[in-house]
């Protein structure tokens, strides 16, 4: 009895015929269909590292059209979000929104009780987020909220002291002040006193 090689017996039968032609083999066609499913997603964790790169190096405060701020010799950049409190044309706005002038205000409030209500309501707001997220405060603690004062350079400076009494009225202890750094202005002096 002669020994045979045994020929090839698939496991399973293929759904339809692995090769649709006997004379092409195993080669694959030169058209591939696109996953889009990979592509999307690509596009979406893209699209988001755009995103977060650009707001984290995005400005804090928006100016208005025609505030001119300050400047500071010892300016250093803004890092804590807050509420923005714009005092432009003796206006008091809170993140754009118009709350009073300065000539409604009474001139025996040392403050200006309605940038004072708006910034408790910020404060109630904020506590009750962190409590949801389960933070506990120290209620014997100031309030750790960071707010950003910018003042127009012709702003009275009574509407600025007002403003500052509301803002330690309401319980906010962080206050910076936006301005404008006089280091440009500086450096350029310098530069044509050398030459």
């Amino acid at each position: 009895m002669a020994i045979v090689l045994p020929g090839r017996h698939p496991a399973f039968k293929p759904i339809g015929a692995l090769r649709k032609s006997p004379f092409k083999g195993g080669k694959k066609g030169l058209m591939m269909p696109l996953n889009l499913t990979a592509m999307v997603d690509m596009f979406t964790v893209l699209v988001i590292f755009l995103i977060q790169s650009f707001s984290a190096s995005g400005e804090l405060v928006t100016m208005q059209k025609g505030l001119v701020l300050p400047t500071a010799n010892k300016a250093e950049k803004l890092v804590e979000r807050g509420p923005v409190v714009t005092l432009m044309n003796n206006e008091v706005a809170i993140d754009g929104a118009a709350l009073a002038k300065l000539e409604e205000l009474d001139d025996a409030d040392a403050g200006i009780p309605a940038l004072s209500e708006r910034l408790k309501t910020l404060k109630q707001q904020a506590d009750e987020m962190d409590k949801r997220m389960g933070v506990v405060r120290d209620p014997t603690l100031p309030y750790d909220g960071h707010l950003i004062l910018q003042a127009d350079v012709s702003t009275d400076f009574e509407l600025i002291r007002k403003a500052i009494f509301s803002v330690n009225e309401a319980g906010w202890t962080h206050l910076q002040f936006a301005t404008l750094s006089n280091k440009k202005k500086d450096e350029a002096a310098e530069g044509a006193a050398e030459h």
